[in-house]
């Protein structure tokens, strides 16, 4: 994705994995700035724009989709 992908307060999940963070904006280095917390710890790391996606909440059920028998 690029820099006009994201607005300040989108959630964001880098492409690999992880975490749920929010993107608080871009950095003086062109990079993507995003705040997370673990527990009552809170995160700030720098990210390249192509290295993040839009977080989709993952899905609570293998049977999604299904039909289910009763």
């Amino acid at each position: 994705m690029t820099e006009g992908d994201f607005a300040v307060g989108d959630e964001v999940a880098h492409r690999t994995g992880g975490t749920k963070m929010i993107f608080t904006g871009k950095s003086m280095t062109g990079e993507a700035i995003c705040e997370w917390f673990d527990g009552a710890r809170r995160h700030q790391e720098s990210f390249a724009f192509v290295a993040l996606e839009k977080y989709e909440e993952p899905t609570s059920s293998s049977l999604s989709g299904r039909a289910m028998r009763g």
